[in-house]
């Protein structure tokens, strides 16, 4: 297996966990190349291509020979020059890094993070909330995200590994929709009535588990453990970033009583709180290790070596 068929891989499992579902998908792929088709032939030529194949701009190929064989990896939630010097390090202990997987993006893909935030747009219709709302409610949140990333050094993980020869790539959105489609499906058998419960649900899953014992598991943010959970939505698990915290007034308007997500500021629990939602925060290391180790049991099952590396906790399926 090569690196560009392991990132197809990961993009195709991205796709088949989409919220918005493979035909939405496909759909917007294909208007892509419409426009790109529509383009003077100096835009086409500033235009990232990658696009017209790939979903999710904030996932990539960042640097090494996409037709280079892969037998073992290094798979981390976040990549900094830290851990691309660690795998020199292993290569001296005889565990050769044919290539390193970060989960939150870098380099370009860092640039593209708002991009790939309308899925939340997806995920609250799915609940019952227009989709014309919450599409308008994003709207400034896609600003301030862009604007918030572009003083950044993008690139200075994605040079280090590019100056010692180790091939990079990131995958944010597909792991993000895989967890999303685990969790969502997982609390729909749970059938949970309480907040407590959904806690109690959570705690079963392994990378839930040890996060408990890492002091970043499930926790009740809004809300108490007798709190009636209501109508349940995993929303705070693709999509990016965190949403904008105007969304919770519409969301309890719309009968959404407990939220489940990643992580989200202080503010966005001051509104859920003042519109009466719960909150459940999964955990953020954990959650991230759940889509990514979906798309790792896929690797494995190739034949391919895993190494965790800076917060990935693995748990294999297989």
């Amino acid at each position: 297996m090569n690196i560009q068929q392991l990132f197809d891989l990961a993009i195709e499992t991205g796709i088949d966990n989409d919220p918005r579902g493979r035909e939405k998908v496909e759909k917007i792929l294909s208007k892509r190349r419409e426009e790109f088709e529509e383009l003077s032939q100096k835009k086409q030529a500033d235009y990232d291509i990658e696009k017209l194949e790939n979903p999710y701009s904030d996932s990539g190929i960042l640097c090494g020979d996409p037709k280079k064989a892969v037998k073992r990896v290094l798979v981390g939630i976040d990549i900094s020059s830290a851990e691309v010097l660690l795998a020199k390090e292993l290569e001296k202990q005889g565990k050769k890094i044919d290539l390193i997987i970060a989960h939150h993006p870098e380099g370009k893909s860092l640039t593209n993070l708002h991009e790939v935030m309308d899925i939340q747009t997806d995920v609250l219709a799915r609940a019952g909330v227009p989709e014309n709302i919450s599409e308008k409610v994003l709207e400034d949140r896609l600003r301030q995200v862009s604007q918030g990333v572009a003083p950044s050094n993008h690139y200075q993980a994605v040079d280090t590994a590019a100056l010692l020869d180790i091939p990079m790539m990131n995958i944010h959105t597909p792991a993000d929709n895989s967890v999303w489609k685990f969790v969502d499906e997982y609390l729909e058998k749970k059938d949970t009535e309480s907040v407590g419960e959904i806690i109690e649900a959570l705690k079963e899953i392994p990378e839930y588990k040890e996060g408990m014992k890492r002091n970043s598991g499930p926790v009740i943010f809004a809300g108490s453990e007798k709190s009636r959970a209501g109508k349940v939505v995993v929303s705070g698990m693709t999509g990016g970033t965190s949403g904008s915290e105007k969304i919770y007034e519409r969301m309890s308007h719309f009968g959404i009583g407990t939220e489940v997500a990643m992580h989200i500021p202080e503010k966005h629990r001051e509104e859920a709180v003042k519109h009466y939602l719960n909150i459940v925060i999964a955990g953020h290391m954990a959650s991230d290790s759940i889509g990514m180790n979906i798309i790792m049991d896929k690797l494995e099952s190739k034949g391919i070596e895993i190494i965790a590396c800076s917060g990935f906790i693995r748990y294999s399926r297989n």
